[in-house]
């Protein structure tokens, strides 16, 4: 699990060229989390096309998250210690119920009428989504300037965030998108929604039980 970093901003430059913001961005954006876990199921059970509403949606919403984080910093910080736990546990419960909608989602028929999420679904998810507002977080320390934050320097996060974030969270939903293809066999769709709701699961546990042992310690 990725712990909050500690503390330390930046004396200046573009984080657009730098290789630090590059690598953190496309390794917490292309790795296993709620965003990811969605956007490969709904990949494998609605098609790429019915899924890049979503797919833009999340990206707009971290990228969004990071635009906020960065301009006010030392206000969200002191305001995100006090709603951290209540924020977390909210959207670990929600995951827990995506979890269960995922795992139910086995069959063709049990399709029927369902929806993947739109692009302003997918925006608002990243408000309970803990990995996302972790990132958003660790990029406004990492990369703010010692000086504080301009209009220039915030844009500059948000575009190169969007960027880099946008091709990442893609490689889940062309990779569920290809997938589909191959699980046409209803049992073969089953396990495979089996397998994404239990992962699902287990992140929004793991999230969850890290967060109170935090808080414990």
């Amino acid at each position: 699990m990725t712990k909050p970093v500690q503390l330390r901003v930046r004396r200046g430059g573009h984080p657009m060229l730098d290789s630090a913001f590059i690598s953190y961005v496309t390794v917490m954006s292309i790795t296993p989390g709620p965003n990811n876990l969605l956007l490969a199921a709904s990949g494998v059970n609605f098609g790429l096309r019915r899924t890049l509403p979503m797919m833009l949606g999340i990206t707009f919403g971290c990228a969004l998250q990071c635009a906020l984080m960065t301009t006010l910093l030392a206000l969200i910080l002191s305001w995100l210690g006090v709603i951290r736990l209540p924020l977390v546990t909210l959207g670990c419960a929600y995951l827990f119920w995506l979890s269960w909608k995922i795992f139910n989602s086995g069959s063709p028929k049990s399709r029927d009428g369902q929806q993947p999420m739109g692009f302003i679904q997918g925006a608002l998810f990243q408000a309970i989504n803990p990995k996302a507002w972790l990132m958003a977080m660790n990029v406004a320390i990492l990369f703010t300037p010692r000086e504080g934050a301009t209009l220039s320097h915030t844009l500059l996060i948000v575009s190169g965030f969007a960027l880099l974030n946008l091709p990442c969270v893609a490689v889940w939903a062309v990779m569920g998108d290809q997938l589909r293809h191959a699980l046409r066999v209803n049992w073969k769709l089953r396990l495979f929604n089996g397998v994404m709701g239990g992962l699902m699961a287990i992140t929004a546990l793991w999230l969850l039980v890290d967060e109170w042992l935090s808080v414990l310690q």
